[in-house]
């Protein structure tokens, strides 16, 4: 009996530890719950910007696919062209604009910088 009296300052000492530490403890615990609330709203926005640019992206993919065809046939129809048919589009003194749409892109395509010259027309 005596020696748990002895001991009862040491378990008032302790009580109020324990006290202390569930205080600090709730405290972080609020705190920590604001601060999840906050992941999991910056985790919503995150995924919902992931999914709209996946989207984006597999409209790109989609895009991409149905060029790339049309761009390999362009540039076989555009290995068929000779020196000769150039140089009938070089005779032309004001070529009809169809041909001039074609011969810029036949520029790009072709990575050439076509001259500037002025239009005879004005």
């Amino acid at each position: 009996q005596a020696e748990l009296e002895a001991l009862q300052p040491q378990l008032q000492e302790a009580k109020k530890q324990v006290a202390e530490m569930m205080v600090v403890i709730e405290k972080e615990s609020k705190e920590v719950a604001a601060q999840e609330k906050i992941v999991k709203a910056d985790e919503a926005v995150a995924n919902k910007q992931a999914k709209d640019a996946q989207a984006i992206k597999d409209e790109c993919d989609a895009d991409l696919a149905e060029a790339i065809p049309i761009l390999e046939s362009v540039l076989v129809a555009l290995n068929t062209l000779t020196s000769q048919d150039i140089t009938v589009v070089k005779t032309m003194k004001s070529p009809p604009a169809g041909v001039k749409l074609v011969m810029e892109a036949i520029c790009i395509l072709k990575g050439v910088k076509p001259d500037r010259i002025p239009d005879p027309s004005g």
